[in-house]
């Protein structure tokens, strides 16, 4: 059946289900796999920050202008900051901004914009947690910007988004190397034009040493096809392997890429990044 095969036929499933059910249909999807957001909380006043260095480029296609039909491609060079911080043992709170400067080419002419692209806040309960797995529960507001603050033409919004999550993560094996999953699946509702989400995240890390990290991350968003007239309407399934070096106790590198593998109403990319983990 292929990716694609599968994620539309996942998609439709899920557009039947009750929104209790959904959960379910997530976990026959992504029953082996991990989420960049952690279910495990930070300790109490433990900060936590990853710092990224991303590169995105996608083909829009042919498109038509005064001088005919010529092609088109996006482009985005971007920072990207992820802040976790331990309010109490069991409370985290945090967030993400990305800024960055875009490039979007049709022919010879190029449009620039730079900007703030998504900035979100966050907190996070710890709802339940032992030394096998942990599951907590996760309320965001996210305020996404259109092209001309460089955000991908596409994903342009006018409005504020709310986003709720439940999060679970298990130690899969300890010894002699450690083994672990997360996943997380969330409720987006946009106030803007744009339709909400359906979010599923999902990763798998192995690691071999104390020093090094393997990460597959999976993430897929699903669109409740309820937006006004002109409003983002748009399903995409990414994966992103990527490679964790611990240089000492505080500090972490990290390169990888994230590929866009299924989509519909948008144009598919890559990225690669380069980042630093830092803990205090």
């Amino acid at each position: 059946m292929g990716v694609f095969g599968i994620f539309c036929l996942t998609k439709s499933i899920c557009y039947r289900l009750r929104l209790k059910d959904i959960f379910i249909c997530f976990i026959v999807l992504v029953a082996s796999s991990t989420a960049a957001a952690s279910p495990w909380a930070r300790a109490d006043n433990e900060l936590f920050v990853i710092s990224r260095a991303d590169y995105f480029k996608a083909d829009l296609g042919p498109v038509n202008t005064i001088n005919g039909i010529v092609d088109s491609r996006f482009e985005r060079l971007m920072s990207n900051t992820y802040v976790e911080y331990g309010l109490t043992d069991n409370i985290t709170i945090g967030g993400k901004a990305l800024y960055g400067t875009s490039w979007l080419t049709r022919g010879r002419d190029t449009e620039t914009a730079s900007g703030f692209s998504e900035v979100e806040a966050y907190i996070q309960h710890q709802a339940f947690r032992s030394s096998t797995h942990a599951g907590a529960v996760r309320l965001a507001a996210a305020r996404p910007a259109n092209f001309s603050s460089g955000a991908r033409p596409e994903l342009q919004s006018n409005g504020v988004d709310m986003d709720v999550s439940a999060l679970y993560g298990r130690n899969m094996i300890t010894t002699p190397v450690k083994i672990f999953t997360t996943t997380e699946i969330g409720y987006r509702k946009r106030f803007g034009g744009a339709a909400d989400h359906i979010r599923m995240d999902a990763t798998i890390g192995f690691e071999p040493s104390d020093r090094f990290l393997v990460l597959f991350d999976f993430f897929s968003t699903i669109s409740m096809q309820n937006e006004n007239i002109g409003g983002a309407d748009f399903d995409i399934v990414k994966i992103q392997p990527s490679l964790l070096w611990r240089a000492t106790k505080r500090w972490a590198f990290q390169a990888g890429m994230t590929e866009e593998v299924a989509s519909r109403n948008i144009s598919t990319g890559r990225t690669y990044f380069f980042g630093l983990w830092s803990r205090f």
